[in-house]
């Protein structure tokens, strides 16, 4: 009787497993892979539902036990083939993945190379045209004869000539920024020494930058998406961290430009979600962009009290 049960109860999943697989095969929109284990889930119903006949029947339903070995070895061969197919499937998927992957790269690199553009052209535009006229400007008003001037017209003249030196310097220093000269003509490390230098002017802040590859030049595109990262971290941990010490090692090895940052800084929460705002203010979704646009990754430890450590690993290759 146990038996029986037993036998009824498999015989009844087994069914409502292969009506289930039927019913689904138009959602796969009748995807061979789907057809064939909804064909081998049918034949196991089957299969169970004539030894469960024998229970009650002297004579089976087949009754040659050759018929129903071959039985067995068909549902074999329908599973064996449906799960190549979907194995099939998977390795597309896995395909399709990598192509979005490298299209959002693509992508990132795109609308990154875009930006930039429009950084030189606006740096240029402001150097070749407003440049020039803040030089005009000073020209003129150093020609002025301050002798024959009484003292308080002496002190406007004075007070202009320093504005427009002021002037001169700032539009210099935005320029710069915008497309940094230096990165062009003497690379990387050179580059971020004169904006740390001038970020650092005022503070006591003690930074430490090595590198091992010299005077060696990267492609343009990685050396200036490094450039804007690194200087985004200074400018994070000079305004949000207060560090004493800032150290920076960037290092080629292997295939890899690794870039490792760390400050002791007062540090952060990166991993709390309330925290959005304050990181959102940090740009790290502007440093997470440039590195993947670059096909790269990065990792972030940071605690409160603990100042913050960022390794960073770069293909240039």
């Amino acid at each position: 009787m146990l038996l029986q049960i037993a036998l009824l109860l498999s015989m009844l999943i087994q069914l409502g497993a292969a009506i289930t697989a039927v019913s689904l095969i138009r959602r796969t929109r009748f995807n061979i892979s789907w057809i064939l284990i909804s064909s081998g889930f049918v034949l196991m119903a089957l299969r169970r539902l004539f030894e469960f006949s024998a229970l009650f029947w002297e004579t089976q339903l087949i009754s040659k036990e050759e018929i129903n070995s071959w039985v067995g070895v068909l549902i074999s061969i329908l599973m064996l083939t449906g799960v190549t197919f979907i194995r099939q499937i998977f390795n597309l998927q896995d395909r399709i993945d990598e192509i979005r992957k490298e299209s959002e790269a693509r992508l990132l690199k795109a609308v990154i190379q875009t930006e930039e553009k429009a950084r030189q052209s606006f740096a240029r535009e402001l150097h070749d045209g407003l440049g020039p006229v803040l030089s005009s400007i000073k020209m003129i008003v150093s020609a002025i004869e301050l002798d024959k001037m009484v003292a308080s017209n002496k002190r406007i003249i004075e007070r202009t000539c320093k504005a427009t030196d002021e002037a001169i310097i700032t539009l210099k220093e935005i320029s710069n920024h915008l497309s940094p000269h230096l990165l062009k003509n003497y690379g990387l490390t050179k580059a971020l020494n004169t904006f740390a230098s001038q970020l650092l002017i005022n503070s006591d802040i003690q930074l430490n930058l090595s590198d091992n590859f010299g005077s060696k030049r990267y492609s343009y595109d990685l050396e200036i998406n490094v450039f804007r990262v690194v200087s985004e971290l200074l400018n994070n941990s000079v305004r949000h961290g207060s560090p004493s010490k800032i150290k920076i090692n960037i290092k080629e090895s292997g295939d890899y430009l690794r870039i490792e940052y760390e400050d002791n800084g007062s540090g952060f929460n990166f991993k709390d979600s309330t925290n959005e705002i304050h990181l959102s203010g940090m740009g790290l979704e502007n440093i997470r962009s440039r590195i993947k646009s670059l096909n790269g990754f990065y990792y972030m430890e940071s605690e409160p009290g603990e100042g913050v450590k960022v390794h960073i690993q770069i293909p240039v290759k």
